[in-house]
């Protein structure tokens, strides 16, 4: 379901401050009321641009030229995220950037509905492609501390969820192709 991730821990509260900054220069840009929002920003020339520390430490893990958007998850409090499944990918590096602490990554074993997030959840459209699970059926196999980078598993059901009432956010990175060997098995210098 997850792994710590192995990013260097000198540059860590860098990479928050350029995740942080990139964050505030695409909501402007987006114009999107982040709530419990999950945002994809595709301009990787900008990216690179505000991410130079987090570029360099791509290029270290030998994951430069394999990533390709970094979305926003918000949360707020009175606006539950639903538990739900990823389409289109496997793997996501979480970067904790906004009141984490007290927040998880919670997996579930449950049955699928048949919709989507709900609309207020939408922030980009690939977010409408995600199908979302019952929170009263289902039952939490696991979870992982949100405060702390974590390589997590997006395809099975799952969400954030806090135990504050906090605005929280955390970037979610995705890559193509993803860091898996032929076994589907995460590469094992990404894992600390």
């Amino acid at each position: 379901m997850y792994h710590k991730a192995n990013l260097d821990t000198v540059k860590f509260s860098i990479i928050q401050k350029e995740l942080l900054k990139l964050f505030l220069i695409t909501k402007k840009e987006n114009l999107v009321p982040y709530t419990s929002t999950f945002v994809e920003i595709h301009d990787k020339e900008l990216m690179r641009e505000t991410c130079t520390i987090m570029m360099q430490e791509f290029t270290r893990l030998n994951l430069y030229n394999n990533f390709f958007v970094i979305s926003f998850i918000s949360v707020e409090s009175n606006r539950e995220f639903p538990p739900h499944m990823d389409v289109g990918v496997d793997i996501a590096l979480n970067i904790p950037l906004i009141n984490c602490e007290g927040t998880y990554t919670v997996w579930y074993d449950g049955q699928l509905k048949d919709q989507g997030l709900p609309t207020y959840a939408i922030g980009s459209p690939i977010a409408e492609i995600s199908r979302v699970a019952n929170p009263r059926t289902v039952n939490e196999i696991g979870r992982c501390d949100a405060s702390i980078p974590h390589w997590i598993n997006v395809n099975m059901i799952h969400r954030p969820e806090t135990t504050h009432d906090q605005f929280r956010v955390a970037a979610s990175v995705r890559f193509d192709p993803e860091p898996v060997d032929e076994h589907g098995e995460l590469w094992p210098h990404l894992i600390r």
